[in-house]
């Protein structure tokens, strides 16, 4: 990987495939480890319900800006039957991916998506074991690049978008639309999930 690709995979850290870390109205200091290009961080966003898939527990949320994210929901977190398409959640939730901007290899291209491992996950220790999140590798498309907002779009193998922000101009010279990238993520996961109180 040459090394403009090299600097845009890390500055892609920046947020999960998920990707609301630029919009976050709170985000916590990332674990950053620049040698093996991996990152996580916990974040909270007020979003409005989007879709709630009761069997897998995926709630997908739309953000301040209108990016659709999607996190996982363990029981522990929040009875997903009281919750309804429009309501306004507050989301706590972590992340952690690692990315590079390269073509995949035949493996990569038969099985897209991968789910490498299940691992418990908790940002309390006093609790641990919140819930359990899934370790996936997936061959990604980048979609869209805003230079003046510093965002970036891709695509997941389901056709999913993911919006990545804090990504820094002169990091994106050098990538064009439809470009490979292939990321190990953490699946985004719910660590709170909280109904906004109605406005008096």
């Amino acid at each position: 990987m040459n090394a403009t690709l090299k600097k845009f995979a890390f500055a892609l850290l920046a947020s999960l495939a998920t990707g609301l870390a630029a919009h976050a109205e709170e985000a916590a200091p990332a674990v950053d480890d620049s040698k093996s290009g991996a990152r996580a961080m916990a974040v909270q966003v007020e979003a409005e319900v989007t879709e709630i898939d009761l069997e897998t527990r995926h709630v997908s949320l739309r953000g301040p800006d209108g990016n659709v994210f999607t996190v996982a929901a363990p029981e522990l977190v929040i009875k997903l039957e009281d919750v309804k398409l429009g309501d306004k959640l507050v989301a706590t939730y972590i992340a952690a991916l690692e990315a590079e901007v390269r073509a995949p290899t035949a493996e990569e291209l038969a099985e897209p998506w991968l789910v490498l491992e299940d691992g418990a996950v908790s940002a309390d220790t006093a609790s641990p074991g919140v819930g359990t999140a899934r370790r996936i590798r997936a061959v990604c498309t980048i979609e869209g690049m805003n230079r003046e907002l510093g965002t970036v779009t891709i695509k997941d193998p389901r056709g999913k978008l993911h919006l990545i922000g804090d990504v820094e101009p002169e990091k994106m010279s050098g990538v064009t639309l439809g470009q490979t990238i292939v990321m190990v993520f953490t699946e985004a996961l719910a660590l709170n999930l909280e109904h906004v109180p109605a406005a008096e």
